[in-house]
């Protein structure tokens, strides 16, 4: 919508513009032919600005910016090659670790009465001790990829 009612002012002012250099009064035309050559002088600096720039950019003016560049997004590369292996670790032990859950859930919905009490609150500290690991882990890899 905003764009829209740029375009149309723009039309707009063009439109105006035109019809005060061709049928407007002499102010008119006086006033309308400053606004166009200031704006042949803005397009004018602009194209000369893009041919030194290109000329400077020919010269090697970039090169040291790109040479930058490459070398940072080849280190990214290889972090972020390093955070991926990292990332499918943490992974794989979490799904080692969802297993384990759901092998103990198993168990005690098999047969409660049948499992030592002891070995039992061992099996569950030994998971939430893994959990809390795991999760710690999990922040520290997240932070890490931002």
């Amino acid at each position: 919508m905003i764009r829209f009612i740029f375009t149309t002012a723009f039309f707009l002012v063009i439109a105006l513009l035109s019809y005060n250099y061709f049928f407007g009064t002499a102010e008119e035309k006086k006033q309308a032919q400053e606004i166009f050559s200031k704006g042949a002088e803005v397009v004018g600096a602009g194209a000369d600005l893009l041919k030194s720039e290109y000329e400077k950019y020919q010269d090697g003016k970039y090169d040291e910016a790109l040479d930058n560049i490459s070398h940072f997004l080849g280190k990214l590369k290889e972090q972020g090659g390093e955070l991926f292996q990292e990332i499918e670790n943490w992974n794989q032990r979490k799904h080692e670790w969802d297993q384990k859950n759901q092998d103990l859930q198993q168990l005690i919905d098999a047969d409660p009465d049948s499992m030592d009490k002891e070995e039992l609150r061992s099996a569950i500290a030994e998971l939430e001790k893994e959990r809390k690991i795991l999760e710690i882990e999990g922040e520290r890899l997240k932070e890490q990829a931002k």
